[in-house]
């Protein structure tokens, strides 16, 4: 019997290409828009969930075939450390009301790739300040400020990803929590065949090898970016700016637009300074050892700090 599906994220793992390349192929559920599981998971407030009214927004009764969900808030956002780590188990609690028997599904990334790339997104989403201020936010601040719980900021915490394995492991069951690492992209077809056998998913099509979503830009390119972003204060919390023009988000996305085009700004990729590279280094080894006794995963081969 199949099972509804929840896949949820983390961001930075290839989560919009399955969005968009191969969830929208399943013949075996039915793919829910982004902005319905939103609505039904994250926009209550935190006291004023219904699983109830959650179901009736995900339109559970009278469908003929189960679910399939998608969306990487689920996990928590990547730039406010998931609102300090309290969002993710709340939100599980959340989808456990509605679909007690759920396949579950999270995709990990080398700490050291997706570190980098949620800087890279920072930027990209009008982000100004440099590494060693949004990694590190707590040093540059002063007051209120420096407390997580009272202005969330990154935090290294939320890519020690056994802690959510086990939390989805003690609410739905080992076997119905499904763990890939985003590196297994290599062979997207071995990977795709994999998950159709783990979770009961028929897909009618596979993507194109060459499909790829959501390129990062070069180092060269975030520079020129970080300077663009002065001119507006969208869309990230976190960052400085001279002045907001008349049109500013217009601005910054033909900015990026441009940027992406210019090969020479790109050709470098965009790397960890020397300092948090350290410091990923020295953060993530227990937790890597933790989740390898969850999962027999050959984290080590992939590259992931131990």
């Amino acid at each position: 019997m199949h099972e509804a599906i929840v896949h949820l994220g983390y961001h930075k793992t290839a989560t919009t290409w399955l969005q968009s390349h191969v969830f929208p192929h399943a013949t075996s559920h039915d793919f829910l828009p982004r902005k319905t599981v939103q609505d039904a998971f994250l926009a209550p407030a935190g006291m004023h969930f219904c699983a109830q009214k959650a179901s009736e927004v995900l339109a559970l009764r009278g469908r003929n075939r189960p679910v399939l969900l998608s969306e990487e808030n689920l996990s928590g956002y990547l730039h406010n450390g998931g609102l300090h780590g309290f969002l993710a188990p709340e939100v599980a609690r959340r989808i456990k009301a509605v679909l007690p028997r759920a396949r579950i599904v999270l995709f990990i990334r080398n700490q050291f790739d997706i570190c980098r790339a949620s800087y890279a997104q920072y930027v990209s989403g009008g982000g100004t300040w440099g590494q060693g201020r949004y990694f590190e936010t707590a040093r540059f601040v002063q007051g209120a400020l420096k407390r997580p719980w009272k202005a969330p900021v990154f935090q290294f915490e939320h890519f020690e990803f056994d802690r959510l394995v086990a939390h989805y492991d003690a609410l739905f069951g080992r076997e119905n929590v499904h763990v890939y690492p985003y590196e297994w992209l290599r062979d997207r077809a071995a990977l795709l065949a994999r998950m159709e056998g783990d979770l009961g998913l028929a897909l009618d099509e596979l993507p194109m090898e060459q499909s790829r979503a959501n390129a990062s830009l070069g180092g060269a390119g975030l520079a020129a970016m970080r300077c663009v972003n002065l001119f507006s204060r969208q869309s990230v919390v976190n960052k400085d700016r001279i002045v907001d023009l008349p049109g500013s988000q217009v601005l910054r996305h033909g900015a990026k637009w441009l940027v992406g085009r210019m090969p020479g700004m790109n050709r470098r990729p965009a790397r960890l300074t020397p300092r948090q590279r350290d410091r990923v280094a020295s953060h993530y080894p227990d937790s890597n050892r933790r989740l390898m006794t969850l999962r027999d995963l050959p984290l080590e081969e992939l590259g992931y700090p131990l």
